[in-house]
């Protein structure tokens, strides 16, 4: 399983039309964590990068296109 970084943490969140509360609610985790992982103040651990591929069954062809999408 590929893990997700905090740009693409936020690229997802985005894509998915979602306040950073919402996103936090959906993944289990609190709002100032999405904060501070969006700000680069914390990295997003393995942990909360499961949450987020499992709360939204990403698979890692899915995540490789978020990357791609990065690079542009």
């Amino acid at each position: 399983m590929m893990r997700i970084n905090n740009e693409l943490f936020r690229l997802i969140r985005v894509s998915k039309r979602l306040t950073q509360r919402e996103f936090a609610k959906i993944i289990g985790i609190s709002h100032g964590m999405v904060s501070h992982i969006e700000t680069n103040l914390k990295p997003v651990s393995l942990r909360v990068s499961n949450k987020v591929i499992n709360a939204f069954n990403l698979t890692d062809d899915q995540i490789k296109k978020y990357k791609e999408l990065l690079k542009n």
